[in-house]
Protein backbone atom coordinates (compact mmCIF):
# COMPACT_ATOMS: atom_id res chain seq x y z
CA UNK A 1 0.00 0.00 0.00
CA UNK A 2 3.00 2.18 0.03
CA UNK A 3 1.62 3.09 -3.58
CA UNK A 4 -1.06 5.22 -4.35
CA UNK A 5 -3.73 7.83 -2.14
CA UNK A 6 -4.54 6.58 1.29
CA UNK A 7 -6.60 8.74 3.68
CA UNK A 8 -7.20 9.03 7.35
CA UNK A 9 -10.46 8.04 8.72
CA UNK A 10 -13.03 10.46 8.80
CA UNK A 11 -14.29 10.98 12.55
CA UNK A 12 -17.32 12.61 11.78
CA UNK A 13 -18.61 9.29 10.58
CA UNK A 14 -22.84 9.04 11.86
CA UNK A 15 -23.58 5.73 13.66
CA UNK A 16 -26.21 4.72 11.40
CA UNK A 17 -25.11 5.06 8.15
CA UNK A 18 -27.76 5.01 5.12
CA UNK A 19 -27.32 4.48 1.21
CA UNK A 20 -29.03 5.79 -1.53
CA UNK A 21 -31.17 3.71 -4.55
CA UNK A 22 -27.86 2.66 -6.18
CA UNK A 23 -25.97 1.58 -2.45
CA UNK A 24 -23.89 4.49 -2.39
CA UNK A 25 -23.53 5.91 1.17
CA UNK A 26 -24.76 8.90 2.02
CA UNK A 27 -22.00 10.86 4.71
CA UNK A 28 -20.74 13.74 5.10
CA UNK A 29 -17.76 15.43 3.97
CA UNK A 30 -15.10 13.77 1.50
CA UNK A 31 -11.43 13.71 0.30
CA UNK A 32 -10.29 14.84 -3.13
CA UNK A 33 -7.44 14.97 -5.22
CA UNK A 34 -7.19 17.33 -8.40
CA UNK A 35 -4.74 16.62 -11.48
CA UNK A 36 -3.71 18.60 -14.43
CA UNK A 37 -3.61 16.73 -17.67
CA UNK A 38 -0.31 16.69 -19.63
CA UNK A 39 -2.73 18.41 -22.59
CA UNK A 40 -6.46 19.45 -22.85
CA UNK A 41 -8.30 16.47 -23.97
CA UNK A 42 -11.10 14.36 -24.07
CA UNK A 43 -11.51 11.62 -22.05
CA UNK A 44 -13.79 8.55 -23.23
CA UNK A 45 -12.49 5.78 -20.56
CA UNK A 46 -11.53 6.14 -16.68
CA UNK A 47 -10.12 3.26 -14.54
CA UNK A 48 -10.50 3.66 -10.57
CA UNK A 49 -7.95 0.99 -8.83
CA UNK A 50 -8.38 -0.32 -5.41
CA UNK A 51 -5.98 -2.95 -5.77
CA UNK A 52 -4.64 -3.86 -1.93
CA UNK A 53 -7.07 -1.72 -0.20
CA UNK A 54 -9.09 -5.13 1.29
CA UNK A 55 -10.47 -3.22 4.02
CA UNK A 56 -9.89 0.40 3.41
CA UNK A 57 -11.23 1.48 0.35
CA UNK A 58 -13.55 4.10 -0.42
CA UNK A 59 -17.11 3.13 -0.76
CA UNK A 60 -17.72 5.28 -3.67
CA UNK A 61 -15.98 7.52 -5.80
CA UNK A 62 -16.77 10.71 -8.34
CA UNK A 63 -15.10 12.33 -11.50
CA UNK A 64 -14.95 16.12 -11.79
CA UNK A 65 -13.35 18.25 -14.53
CA UNK A 66 -13.35 21.25 -15.81
CA UNK A 67 -11.16 23.03 -18.54
CA UNK A 68 -9.02 26.15 -17.03
CA UNK A 69 -6.36 28.21 -19.23
CA UNK A 70 -2.91 28.74 -18.20
CA UNK A 71 -3.70 31.95 -16.79
CA UNK A 72 -7.08 30.78 -14.50
CA UNK A 73 -5.36 27.79 -13.10
CA UNK A 74 -4.32 29.83 -10.07
CA UNK A 75 -7.56 30.29 -8.94
CA UNK A 76 -9.05 26.57 -9.77
CA UNK A 77 -10.88 26.09 -7.18
CA UNK A 78 -13.17 28.62 -8.53
CA UNK A 79 -13.27 27.00 -11.39
CA UNK A 80 -16.97 25.75 -13.11
CA UNK A 81 -16.22 21.76 -12.14
CA UNK A 82 -18.88 19.45 -14.30
CA UNK A 83 -19.33 16.18 -13.59
CA UNK A 84 -17.12 13.17 -15.89
CA UNK A 85 -18.72 10.26 -13.70
CA UNK A 86 -21.15 10.31 -11.20
CA UNK A 87 -21.19 8.80 -7.89
CA UNK A 88 -19.84 4.89 -8.50
CA UNK A 89 -20.04 2.07 -5.71
CA UNK A 90 -16.52 0.63 -5.73
CA UNK A 91 -15.43 -2.80 -4.59
CA UNK A 92 -12.37 -3.90 -2.56
CA UNK A 93 -8.92 -4.93 -4.36
CA UNK A 94 -10.64 -4.08 -7.45
CA UNK A 95 -9.91 -2.44 -10.70
CA UNK A 96 -13.26 -0.32 -11.98
CA UNK A 97 -13.54 0.52 -15.14
CA UNK A 98 -15.97 2.79 -16.87
CA UNK A 99 -16.52 3.31 -20.65
CA UNK A 100 -18.23 6.43 -22.64
CA UNK A 101 -21.45 5.47 -21.40
CA UNK A 102 -21.02 6.20 -17.78
CA UNK A 103 -19.47 9.12 -18.51
CA UNK A 104 -21.40 12.46 -18.11
CA UNK A 105 -19.22 15.44 -19.48
CA UNK A 106 -17.95 15.33 -23.01
CA UNK A 107 -16.44 18.47 -23.73
CA UNK A 108 -12.79 18.92 -23.47
CA UNK A 109 -10.91 19.51 -20.04
CA UNK A 110 -7.35 20.17 -18.19
CA UNK A 111 -8.03 19.34 -14.83
CA UNK A 112 -10.01 16.29 -13.37
CA UNK A 113 -10.79 16.16 -9.58
CA UNK A 114 -11.18 12.52 -7.98
CA UNK A 115 -13.79 12.42 -5.07
CA UNK A 116 -14.14 9.57 -2.68
CA UNK A 117 -16.41 9.09 0.28
CA UNK A 118 -16.15 8.77 2.69
CA UNK A 119 -12.55 7.39 3.25
CA UNK A 120 -9.87 4.64 2.02
CA UNK A 121 -7.63 4.37 -0.39
CA UNK A 122 -7.08 4.50 -4.15
CA UNK A 123 -3.93 2.58 -5.78
CA UNK A 124 -4.45 4.33 -9.13
CA UNK A 125 -6.51 6.63 -11.04
CA UNK A 126 -5.93 6.03 -15.21
CA UNK A 127 -7.89 8.10 -17.92
CA UNK A 128 -8.17 7.40 -21.53
CA UNK A 129 -8.92 9.49 -24.31
CA UNK A 130 -7.32 12.20 -26.62
CA UNK A 131 -5.78 15.64 -26.78
CA UNK A 132 -7.84 18.07 -28.38
CA UNK A 133 -5.62 21.64 -29.25
CA UNK A 134 -6.87 24.30 -27.32
CA UNK A 135 -8.89 27.44 -28.77
CA UNK A 136 -5.96 29.92 -27.68
CA UNK A 137 -3.75 27.34 -29.42
CA UNK A 138 -5.51 27.09 -32.19
CA UNK A 139 -3.43 28.45 -35.55
CA UNK A 140 -5.09 31.19 -37.33
CA UNK A 141 -5.51 31.67 -41.61
CA UNK A 142 -2.38 33.31 -41.91
CA UNK A 143 -0.69 31.48 -39.44
CA UNK A 144 -1.09 28.13 -40.91
CA UNK A 145 1.59 27.16 -43.95
CA UNK A 146 0.29 26.91 -47.16
CA UNK A 147 -0.86 23.52 -48.08
CA UNK A 148 0.83 21.38 -51.76
CA UNK A 149 -1.30 20.58 -54.40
Amino acid sequence: MADGWETARRLDRPKHLEVDQQGVLQVPGSEWAVFRLGCPGLISRVEVHTDHFKGNFPDSCRLEACFLSPKAESSWRSGSWGVLLPPQKLRPHHRCVFGEDELALRSPVTHVRLVISPDGGVSRLRLWGRPTVPPAAAPTNQERPASKL
